[in-house]
């Protein structure tokens, strides 16, 4: 009998993050539990190379907790997961082992483009119906921005496309903390990516009278839609129009350009004084909205929106989908909204 509870733990770049859902029916996915730790491991493989052992006891304390809040759901399907800076750290295959030995379950690392490919079928079904008749799939770009990665991919490869398929799931070693580092590579990788993103501008430019859709995903990006809400009502332009769907917040691109134009400005002091940022956050705020912003230039967007969703969600999905045999397009992700109270968006 196949099991109806599902567990995810994703071990990022920033942090390491639980969820747990459950099948009802045959195709609704409900969110029973998420959580997370703060543990920044790409701070010590960016800048080292390896997991030390401090982390790696950091890393193992962290896992051992979110477990214990899955044991309570148990009979539970778990799967462990590991991104950017695991994918980095040369000591890689040591530690995955000898958390498979301390821990009883297998990490699997994934690669940027399984990254990036689970994440746009994900956001898929998850994506309200309303929004798909705004710009087509072939017209909708995914961002997914995280510590140590970036994740940029079309929801649909163009009908007269001319690339690979792999070409339209592009991943790159570009994130926040390797900004804040001013990791010389991920300067040199932003400085180009007009360039590597370029079979996307054409992409995104065929029949200009559809709008181009931009789907931004990650910590920052929510944090961006958080504050949205309590921005004065003078910061905001009475022009144009924001919209509200169930944990989504569209807006559109020359007002999120303003907008963030607008938190650039502003210092560390004043992010955590006005804006409530913790200190981890003020530092890679700025750099995110910088890579949003140039990419979203690039690709010559017209419109903007930030889902209460994200990698863990999609990985919860792509489990389901696996042990019950279902397309990950024909379930439903339902998010609790108790748990989700404190990132609560309100257009």
């Amino acid at each position: 009998m196949n099991p109806s509870i599902f567990a995810c733990i994703e071990i990022g770049s920033n942090a390491v993050r639980m969820i747990v859902g459950e099948i009802r029916g045959n195709s609704e996915l409900h969110e029973l539990e998420r959580g997370s730790v703060h543990l920044r491991l790409g701070d010590t493989v960016f800048e080292h190379g390896e997991v030390s052992e401090k982390v790696f006891q950091q890393l193992l304390n962290s896992i051992q907790q979110l477990l214990s809040e899955v044991q309570k759901y148990q009979p539970a399907h778990i799967k462990l997961f590991a991104t950017s800076a695991m994918r980095e750290a040369k000591n890689r295959i040591e530690v995955i082992n000898r958390l498979k030995s301390l821990i009883g379950f297998p990490v699997k690392i994934l690669s940027g483009k399984e990254e990036s490919g689970c994440l746009a079928e994900g956001i898929k079904s998850f994506l309200p119906p309303s929004l798909v008749m705004h710009s087509p799939f072939e017209k909708t770009v995914l961002l997914d921005l995280g510590g140590g990665s970036l994740e940029v991919s079309l929801l649909a490869q163009p009908e007269n496309k001319i690339n690979n398929d792999n070409d339209y799931l592009n991943s790159f070693d570009l994130g926040t903390l390797r900004l804040v580092k001013m990791d010389k590579k991920a300067k040199q990788l932003f400085a180009n990516l007009p360039e590597k993103l370029s079979h996307l501008s054409k992409a995104c430019s065929i029949n200009p009278k559809i709008s181009s859709h931009l789907i931004l995903t990650g910590g920052n990006a929510k944090t961006f839609a958080r504050l949205y809400p309590q921005m004065p009502a003078n910061l905001k332009s009475k022009k144009i129009k924001t919209e509200h769907f169930e944990k989504w917040l569209c807006i559109n691109w020359p007002e999120f350009e303003r907008l963030a134009g607008i938190f650039q400005k502003q210092s560390p002091q004043d992010l955590n004084k006005h804006w409530k940022l913790r200190s981890q956050q003020t530092e890679v705020y700025k750099s995110a909205l910088s890579v949003f912003l140039a990419i979203g230039r690039q690709l010559r967007i017209d419109r903007v929106s930030i889902p209460l969703f994200g990698l863990k969600e999609s990985l919860l999905l792509s489990i389901a989908s696996d042990e019950i045999e279902k397309p990950v397009q024909d379930l439903k992700l339902i998010l609790s909204s108790e748990l989700l109270k404190q990132h609560k968006i309100i257009a």
